[in-house]
């Protein structure tokens, strides 16, 4: 086989795809970050969790329902990341949409924490709590303030990050066409001769 050459009709030689005709590999090198990304997520989510479930100690049991669905949500992100990132790694197509979903939630649930718990913003804190800001804008404040020594504030910045990364990779098309593509391993069926 050489390269495709046109005929003096101006027809093709038959066996070569060209355009939009040719087939589209994909990479997997996009699909397996997305999956890793999702791990790192997964990971990032349960231990802000448990850490703040730590924090929090006895009072737990006292705290209002939008505190119990904040965790809760936060422990389905973190399962359906694991689900997501499993699927990927298998291969099947239905992990990179759950990979976007699991961006969406957990970019909506950093996003919506101090409306959902209410006062989750003085977890953030250790010691100076501004009486200027409200508990919302306490919260904000925190999350962006970059502040190394705080663990809250940035497992929360790091998952906010992760799930926009995950947002973007997960469903880009050539993890997609990866996806896709069948799993023959480039090697060809056994032949009679064998």
């Amino acid at each position: 086989m050489g390269y495709p050459q046109e005929n003096w009709q101006g027809y093709q030689q038959p066996g070569y795809a060209t355009g939009f005709d040719a087939p589209r590999k994909g990479s997997p090198a996009l699909a397996v970050i997305s999956a890793i990304v999702a791990l790192g997520l997964a990971g990032v989510l349960l231990w802000e969790t448990f850490d703040l479930l730590d924090t929090l100690g006895d009072v737990t049991s006292l705290l209002p329902g939008g505190w119990t669905a904040m965790f809760v949500a936060h422990f389905v992100i973190a399962g359906l990341a694991l689900i997501g990132a499993v699927l990927m790694f298998a291969r099947v197509i239905a992990g990179a949409f759950i990979l976007l979903t699991t961006g969406v939630l957990a970019i909506a649930a950093i996003v919506t924490a101090p409306l959902m718990a209410e006062g989750v913003g003085y977890t953030l804190v250790y010691t100076d709590i501004p009486t200027t800001l409200s508990p919302t804008g306490l919260y904000y404040n925190k999350l962006f303030a970059f502040d190394i020594d705080n663990l809250q504030p940035m497992l929360r910045l790091v998952a906010l990050a992760l799930g926009v990364i995950l947002l973007v990779i997960s469903a880009l098309p050539p993890s997609l066409n990866w996806l896709r593509r069948s799993r023959d391993h480039g090697y060809s069926p056994q032949q009679d001769a064998w």
